[in-house]
C-alpha cells in the first residue's frame, strides 16, 4: 500500500519508546510505501532541533523513508496557549501540506497525540477521498483536562468543543486503534460501534529495546550509584507525577542503600529539581536526555525501573509505552499506576505495583524490591520479557496494524 503516516511528532524527537519513527519502519519493512507527514522536531524543550529552521516545507528521507515537514510554532512547555498554538499550527499547516504535497496514498495512519493530528487526515478524506485509521496514543479530552491547561473551572467550553472534535474524528475514521485493553469501552461509549475499534498495543523498538549488561565504561560515566537504585527514564512531564517519586526518595532519604535517578527532560524537570534542593535530598541524581538507542544501557544501570501515571481515571485505560520498553530490555518494574498497566505488570511477574502518587506506599514497595537479591529480581525482568514477546512484540502487532491498513484501503477501493 501507499501509507500516509501523520503524526505531529517523529524523528529525531524522542519520548516514546515505540514512537512513530518505528511505526513506520516497521510498515515499510511490510513492502509498504510510507510518507510520512511531520513538523519540524522541538520536542521535549520546545525549541528547534539543530540542522532545522522552521519554514514552509521540507522534505526529507530518513532511513528510506519520505519525510514531509511543515511548519509549526516550536513550544512544549506549561503555557496552555501556546501549547495550543504548537497543536493548532501543525494541524493547519499539515492540512494544506497534505492536499497539496503529499503523492497519491491509498490510506492514512493517525498516530494521535496529540488528537489534533487527525486534521490533516480528515483534509486528505474530504479532498482526496483518502480513508483513515487512528491510532489512539492519549485520551482527548482526558488527556487535556488531566494536565490542567484548561484551567480550574474555566474549561467547560473548550472541553465542549474538545469532545465534539474528537467525536467527528472517531466518526469519520474507517477503524480505531486503541492502545490499551480500557480504551476500548471508553471509545465505545461515545457512541462508535464497537466493529470499528481494534485492540493494537505499541510495542518496543526491539533494535534499541532488548537486555544488556551494566559495563564498567558506563558506570564510569553515570556512577557512581548506592547498592540499590531506582530509576525513572522518560518524559518528564505533568501527567508522570513525579513529585511523588521525589516525596518518597525523602521518607528514604536517612536509607544509605537505596538511591534514585531520572533521566530524561520534560516541563515538570525545573520542579522536580527545585523540590529536591527544597528538601535537600542527596540521594536524587538527574541524568540528561540521553540517546535512544541507548537506553538500554541506560536501563540496565536501574535496579529497578518505575513507571509512574497520575491518579487520574483516564490513565486507568492507559498502557504507557515505558512498559513495553522495560519489559523488552528485560527491567524489573514497580508500577504507581492502576488498571490496564497495573494488570499487566502483576500478570506477566514483571515486578509490584503501587498505588499511583502515594509517596508512602511506593517508598515501601521499594524497599520490599530491594530486600529481593539480584537473582529473584532478574527472573522478574525475564519474566517480563517473555509476556512482552507473547503479547507485544513487532512481529505480531506490526503484522496486525498491516492488515487494518490493508482492510481500510480495500474498502475504500470497493466503493
Amino acid at each position: 500500500m501507499r501509507i500516509a503516516m501523520i503524526s505531529h511528532w517523529y524523528d529525531p524527537e524522542g519520548g516514546a519508546a515505540a514512537g512513530p519513527g518505528t511505526i513506520a519502519r516497521a510498515l515499510r519493512d511490510r513492502g509498504h510505501d510510507v510518507q510520512v507527514l511531520t513538523g519540524f522536531p522541538c520536542y521535549p524543550a520546545g525549541t528547534v532541533f539543530p540542522g532545522y529552521r522552521v519554514r514552509p516545507y521540507r522534505r526529507e528521507i530518513r532511513d528510506g523513508i519520505t519525510v514531509h515537514r511543515s511548519a509549526v510554532y516550536p513550544s512544549h512547555d506549561n503555557s496552555a496557549a501556546r501549547r495550543a498554538a504548537n497543536y493548532l499550527s501543525f494541524a493547519g499547516t499539515g492540512a494544506a501540506i497534505a492536499v497539496g504535497r503529499l503523492p497519491r496514498v491509498d490510506v492514512s495512519l493517525v498516530y494521535s497525540t496529540p488528537a489534533t493530528a487527525a486534521i490533516p487526515a480528515m483534509a486528505l478524506q474530504a479532498l482526496r477521498g483518502v480513508p483513515y485509521v487512528v491510532q489512539i496514543q492519549d485520551l482527548w479530552p482526558q488527556t487535556v483536562i488531566s494536565s490542567g491547561f484548561l484551567g480550574e473551572g474555566g474549561g467547560s467550553r473548550a472541553e465542549r468543543f474538545l469532545h465534539r472534535f474528537c467525536d467527528a474524528v472517531y466518526r469519520r475514521a474507517t477503524t480505531i486503534a486503541v492502545t490499551s485493553p480500557g480504551m476500548r469501552a471508553l471509545i465505545e461509549a461515545r457512541g462508535v460501534s464497537p466493529g470499528k475499534i481494534e485492540f493494537v498495543p505499541n510495542w518496543a523498538d526491539e533494535k534499541c529495546f532488548a537486555p544488556a549488561t551494566v559495563t564498567s565504561e558506563l558506570l564510569t560515566e553515570f556512577g557512581p550509584f548506592r547498592p540499590f537504585t531506582a530509576m525513572y527514564a522518560g518524559n518528564l512531564g505533568e501527567v508522570q507525577a513525579l513529585a511523588s517519586v521525589i516525596d518518597s526518595a525523602a521518607v528514604l532519604r536517612h536509607d544509605r542503600e537505596i538511591g534514585f535517578v531520572l533521566v530524561g527532560g520534560g516541563v515538570a524537570e525545573s520542579g522536580l529539581r527545585s523540590r529536591v534542593a527544597e528538601l535537600g535530598l542527596d540521594n536524587v541524581r538527574f541524568v540528561p536526555s540521553q540517546p535512544f538507542c541507548r537506553m538500554a544501557d541506560i536501563l540496565a544501570l536501574g535496579d529497578v525501573q518505575l513507571v509512574s501515571l497520575k491518579d487520574a481515571p483516564q490513565f486507568r485505560s492507559t498502557l504507557p509505552s515505558k512498559l513495553q520498553a522495560n519489559m523488552a530490555a528485560g527491567r524489573p518494574i514497580i508500577g504507581t499506576v492502576t488498571g490496564d498497566a497495573a494488570q499487566v505488570i502483576s500478570s506477566s511477574g514483571a515486578g509490584f505495583v503501587s498505588a499511583p502518587e502515594d509517596a508512602g506506599g511506593l517508598a515501601e514497595t521499594i524497599r520490599r524490591m530491594a530486600k529481593l537479591s539480584a537473582p529473584e529480581r532478574e527472573a522478574m525482568g525475564a519474566r517480563g520479557r517473555h509476556h512482552y514477546l507473547a503479547h507485544f512484540s513487532e512481529q505480531g502487532v506490526g503484522d496486525s496494524l498491516s492488515r487494518i491498513l490493508m482492510a481500510a484501503s480495500q474498502r475504500r477501493a470497493a466503493r
